[in-house]
């Protein structure tokens, strides 16, 4: 029986068919590990828990904001979410989630702690809002129509230039707001810069100011925010009327009346500040040798101001002469 039992052990196909068992006593163990392995990762991976934080998300406001004017909101808040990853990962991913207040027509004016909310955000996650309550006040909204003022140095612009009226895309502005508020308004406008000196027309959109007496800037809605202010510049010019007098020696017996034809007067362009101080235009007619009526044209001496420019450059006198009368 030994014999035969050492027979069998030394038979190679029975070593081969012994071998071959155990390696895949041995693959099937090893696989089995690795596939179990895997398994617990897939599952730790959809337990794992995560926080993840949010800033500057906008409030929106529950609320008739056609008949109420709320105050103490910041502009944004920060949110902290908590769960399971996959469920955070979703929800950063489709992002719409909003920040909401509770519904403050409920709460009607005065002054209150509201709670924030967070909307459209699943069951599985927890969330805080940094900060949850928040001190606001709620007025009855009042609105009205105001005329826009424009500040603006003309002193900047060039003396040989002027700034005439502005030119306002609107002439009038919208301003909504608490009543208590709108009691203080003491001026609404746009202020025109001007950082050097200005020898052409400023055209640009500025922002409406509202302020009141201590020139505070207020907490109001305008509508629009933005007008465009348009300030045409020209170079200066100044009329200035022709005086005519009577020079030389007349015929005797003859009286002379003398006139311009057209218009009497020059257009002056130039300095401002010296053209201020020109009154009058002088022309000298010479009446020698004229004994009979006629139209003369007379050259206008350029002003004694440099830079100055005068048109027209001549104009042309009417002479009406006449007899004297008898005394």
């Amino acid at each position: 029986m030994n014999k035969k039992n050492n027979d069998i052990f030394k038979n190679i196909w029975f070593i081969r068919i012994v071998s071959l068992f155990v390696s895949i006593l041995l693959f099937s163990y090893v696989y089995s590990e690795n596939y179990g392995l895997t398994t617990t990762n897939r599952n730790d991976s959809i337990s794992t828990l995560r926080s993840e934080t949010i800033s500057n998300l906008p409030i929106e406001v529950n609320m008739n904001t056609d008949q109420y004017f709320i105050s103490g909101l910041p502009e944004t808040v920060m949110l902290n979410l908590s769960g399971p990853e996959s469920v955070i990962v979703q929800t950063l991913s489709a992002n719409d989630f909003k920040i909401t207040t509770e519904d403050l027509d409920l709460l009607g004016p005065g002054n209150h702690t509201i709670k924030l909310q967070v909307e459209n955000l699943s069951d599985e996650l927890t969330y805080q809002i940094t900060p949850s309550r928040i001190n606001v006040q709620i007025e009855e909204k009042v609105s009205f129509e105001s005329a826009v003022e424009v500040l603006f140095d003309s002193s900047a612009v060039a003396d040989d230039y002027v700034a005439k009226e502005p030119i306002l895309s609107r002439e009038k502005v919208v301003v909504s707001g608490p009543s208590s508020t709108i009691e203080r308004i003491d001026r609404i406008y746009v202020r025109v810069p001007a950082d050097e000196t200005i020898i052409k027309t400023i055209n640009e959109k500025t922002v409406v100011q509202v302020e009141d007496s201590n020139r505070n800037k207020l907490n109001v809605v305008v509508e629009p925010q933005e007008i465009n202010v348009e300030i045409p510049v020209e170079p200066y010019k100044k009329e200035i009327p022709i005086r005519l007098t009577q020079v030389g020696t007349p015929v005797a017996g003859l009286t002379y009346q003398m006139s311009v034809v057209g218009n009497d007067e020059i257009t002056a362009t130039g300095n401002k500040k010296l053209l201020a101080e020109v009154d009058e235009v002088l022309l000298e007619i010479d009446v020698s040798k004229v004994n009979s009526s006629k139209i003369i044209t007379k050259k206008i001496k350029p002003l004694d101001i440099e830079g100055a420019t005068i048109a027209p450059e001549q104009v042309e006198i009417e002479i009406t002469v006449e007899k004297e009368k008898p005394e």
